[in-house]
């Protein structure tokens, strides 16, 4: 008879493939942080790294047994991990997206031992001549530390937007950048130099005067005297330095619009980049409507320096929506790229169709195999995975795929081409249902007509692709006036319909709209729920249901801002930036007017100040701007993003286009040298001031969220420690965040929470007592690491006290128990999910010494892990243990 007894055992580590709790929204902020490289294979093979974005750890499973990894560690880092690199067996970088940092784990003692700062939204790390390489994404900078010391050698300043992805040559010498946001060399032609519109096709009214965008380099508008574009666009989209000497050795061009993933073939040393090309070159929504980018792999050869694009989807047609046999086979938006180790077939993660594609070096695409809950031309939208990063174990062979919007790994046998199962990244995912729910309708391509395009292949992970479209329709019909305009311009009259054909707009950001209505740069949208149209006359696909909408509109509210990184830690307003005094300009924007009577106009006629958006959310009069149509007033939290449009005769520029609607004014100062500006548009110092603070402008997150210092004998005494400590502790005290402490106490790992009011740290268990800043050095000089962060207020709880928010504190949580039954030849042994830290094993007798890892596939009920095993003896023993 076969004979089934559990064995409960001390522990550390556990199997978790955790239900996901409900959690009350204050437990989670949405800042839809952006993956780069979220999961990668130890050097020996044996461990899987994977970053929990939304959790903010750092998942380490053993993957001895390739088909079946087991999760042995969740290791807490920074706000909104993206990306992670082992640098050997031990020591790993995790690079943090909201906490502007890298956090060094060390696996062997699950804690974080070192905290590098990195501004602005770092996005990936490599390995290079001993250095490190680290992309500071908004900067537009390669940061390069020292490998040992950690110190921080310089920053390199690419010419580029947004690097990203990074990778080395095979022979470690050079490193690569991929620039994100890159552009495509489009500009505008303004508005007074452009040809008129073509007439409407229906008898409509003339269309307004607008911008056109053309190419930078085309003859017909750069050539001659009077030519209106003098300056060049070298649309750099690939940098190369030289890892010893840390010098800029070249740039690729003409590679891709959005460039998400980068690769390095081991054989040839050959770059690939996964990107989009946009077609905004092409006037007009119905021209475009399902086929307004190209999804693509582009080749540099980095011997002559040649590029070769090959599209993902060679041989569409994009007519009679919807078309099924496309949408079966679409590969939308590539976010990721892998090689195998001969280097003659790559992998490719199709973000928006879920699917991941086995491709030829020549772009030929040789399999699809589909990932997602939908497969073929069906479309899941609540389901939806988005896989979004790539590591392939080849002598497994397996490929195992991040997929950031279910926060899974698929693990794929790569001799098949087939699935193999999927597993939680961790052991407790804080989403909440109305980003679960309504996420996926911004991802996913197959709601479009042809599977090839979504809203996010222009609003790239919620914000912007860094450009302008014309998506007007001359056959289209004349809006009605949807607001009225602000009171301040009355005296210009009421606004007019809107038109159809309405010009280049650039691509706004889907952050901060929640309470912004009416939307869009004229207004012209009611409401979020107002753009469904766009399902069917851009995207090609039929409209979405009303529940399905305000899904969207759901998860739409929950994306904020990350922090205005120019802002001072303390949130104050700095007296020196960007050639001017930000303070000072905060006052002339609250207290100073431009006009006096009759208009008594001032910044805050139209434009509200921090907390607000800087919107007043009202439609100005055209003549007001001298605009040939109405506006609405634009919010100011991002306007320190879109400010590398450089059009000055005989400058060189990363982007072709900057602020207002159609992109045409490169900074604050010009803008503000309009004549309505009254004696500001010829006051240089106002100008300057208000400059800086319209950079620095509150987001409404403080710049304190996510910024953390990890303490160490050898650092916590230091003078820049011990203040950074006491701000951080003086801005939760002003509720601007929860603070938090990780790491170890007399070696046990722990987690703190401080408590404003009494200045005391509250530990994650009821057993002991709140401890004091001084009680707390003092483990540290006694050998303890610990590392402070600040988290957005209402988080704090659930990240230093009660992980899994239970309501059981972590180190409260008892010890696991086993559950077991039989049925038939197998047993089915479960416990509960929340059991972190913990590994399943077996045994054939006791006692014993030979209890092994139980390798048999896990699947989740409910709260409970099960794993099913077939019996082959007559006893068969279990028990959870850790190391």
């Amino acid at each position: 008879m076969n004979v089934l007894r559990p064995f409960s055992a001390c522990a550390l580590l556990v199997v978790l493939f955790g239900a996901i709790a409900g959690v009350r929204a204050a437990s989670f902020v949405n800042f839809e942080a952006r993956q780069t490289q979220p999961v990668r294979l130890s050097p020996d093979g044996t461990r899987l790294f994977a970053v929990n974005t939304p959790d903010g750890r750092l998942s380490v499973f053993d993957v001895s047994n390739p088909s079946n990894p087991v999760l042995i560690a969740e290791i807490p880092v920074g706000v909104d991990p993206v990306s992670v690199n082992p640098l050997n067996n031990d020591e790993v970088w995790v690079v943090n997206e909201v906490s502007d940092s890298v956090s060094i784990v060390s696996v062997s003692r699950r804690v974080v031992t070192d905290t590098l700062s990195v501004k602005d939204e770092p996005a990936d790390v490599v390995f290079a001549a001993g250095k490190a390489f680290v992309t500071a994404a908004r900067n537009n900078q390669v940061r390069v530390f020292d490998l040992v010391t950690h110190a921080n050698l310089t920053n390199i300043s690419v010419f580029g937007e947004n690097p990203r992805a990074l990778a080395v040559s095979p022979d470690g010498t050079k490193v690569y950048a991929a620039f994100a946001l890159s552009g495509n060399r489009t500009t505008l032609v303004p508005p007074n130099l452009a040809p008129p519109q073509p007439a409407p096709t229906n008898g409509l009214p003339p269309p307004p005067q607008v911008a056109l965008i053309v190419d930078a380099t085309d003859p017909a508008w750069t050539n001659g005297a009077n030519a209106p574009i003098k300056y060049t666009m070298p649309d750099n989209d690939v940098v190369e330095l030289n890892a010893n000497t840390l010098a800029i050795t070249r740039y690729f061009s003409r590679i891709g619009t959005v460039n998400l993933g980068l690769a390095v073939n081991p054989a040839s040393g050959d770059l690939y980049v996964a990107n989009t090309e946009a077609r905004n070159l092409v006037r007009f929504e119905p021209v475009l409507r399902g086929n307004f980018v190209t999804n693509r792999i582009t080749r540099i050869a980095v011997g002559s320096g040649a590029i070769t694009a090959f599209d993902l989807n060679a041989g569409f047609t994009f007519t009679n929506f919807p078309n099924l046999a496309a949408k079966s086979n679409a590969l939308a938006q590539p976010t990721a790229v892998v090689f195998n180790s001969a280097g003659s077939k790559l992998y490719v993660a199709a973000f928006g169709t879920d699917r991941v594609a086995r491709v030829d070096t020549n772009g030929v695409v040789e399999a699809r195999i589909d990932v997602g809950p939908a497969p073929g031309a069906g479309a899941d939208p609540r389901r939806k995975r988005g896989p979004r990063g790539l590591a392939l174990h080849a002598a497994a062979p397996r490929l195992y795929v991040l997929n950031r919007l279910s926060n899974t790994i698929t693990i794929i046998d790569t001799t098949s081409d087939t699935v193999l199962g999927e597993i939680p990244v961790g052991s407790f995912d804080p989403t909440p249902p109305a980003v679960r729910n309504g996420r996926g309708f911004l991802y996913d391509a197959k709601l479009s007509g042809a599977g090839t395009v979504s809203c996010a292949s222009c609003h790239v992970d919620s914000e912007m692709d860094m450009i302008a479209w014309d998506l007007g329709d001359p056959n289209g019909t004349m809006g009605t006036n949807f607001t009225i305009v602000s009171p301040a311009f009355a005296a210009f009259g009421s606004n007019q319909p809107v038109h159809p054909m309405k010009g280049p707009m650039t691509t706004q950001t889907l952050r901060g709209l929640n309470g912004q209505d009416p939307l869009h740069w004229r207004g012209d949208r009611t409401n979020f729920l107002h753009f469904n149209g766009a399902f069917s006359s851009l995207l090609g696909g039929p409209l979405l249901a009303a529940a399905d909408m305000v899904a969207y509109r759901d998860y739409i509210n929950t994306v904020l801002f990350q922090s205005n990184p120019n802002q001072n830690l303390d949130r104050s307003y700095p007296a020196s930036f960007a050639g001017g005094n930000a303070a000072a300009g905060r006052n002339t924007f609250f207290n100073e007017q431009y006009q006096g009577a009759p208009l008594n106009l001032a910044c805050t006629t139209c434009h509200t100040g921090p907390p607000g958006s800087g919107s007043d959310r009202m439609i100005f009069a055209r003549q007001a701007l001298q605009e040939s149509q109405d506006f609405k007033v634009p919010h100011l939290r991002n306007v320190y993003q879109k400010l590398n449009f450089n059009n000055a005769p005989g400058a060189q520029s990363i982007g072709g286009f900057g602020i207002v609607h159609d992109g045409m004014d490169p900074s604050v100062p010009v803008f503000l040298s309009r004549s309505v500006f009254g004696a500001f548009a010829t006051d240089t110092t106002r100008k300057a001031n208000l400059n800086a603070f319209v950079q620095c402008f509150d987001t409404g997150v403080a710049p304190a969220v996510g910024y953390a210092r990890t303490l160490l004998a050898a650092n916590v005494n230091s003078a820049n420690v011990s203040n950074d400590w006491s701000l951080l502790e003086a801005q939760a005290g002003v509720t601007n965040i929860d603070l938090i402490v990780r790491g170890t106490l007399d070696g046990k790992l722990t987690g703190l929470l401080f408590l404003r009011g009494a200045n005391t740290y509250r530990l994650n268990t009821t057993n002991l007592p709140p401890m004091t800043r001084a009680q707390l050095l003092a483990k540290v000089q006694g050998g303890d690491t610990l590392t402070v962060m600040g988290v957005s207020p209402g988080l704090g709880a659930r990240l230093g006290l009660d992980h899994d928010e239970n309501g059981t504190l972590d180190a409260d949580e008892p010890r696991p128990s086993l559950r077991i039954a039989r049925a038939g030849n197998n047993s089915l042994v479960s416990w509960n999910t929340n059991a972190a830290g913990f590994t399943l094993e077996a045994a054939a007798q006791l006692p014993s010494a030979g209890w092994n890892p139980e390798t048999s596939p896990r699947g989740i009920n409910a709260a409970e892990f099960t794993v099913t095993n077939a019996l082959s003896s007559s006893n068969r023993f279990f028990r959870l243990r850790g190391l």
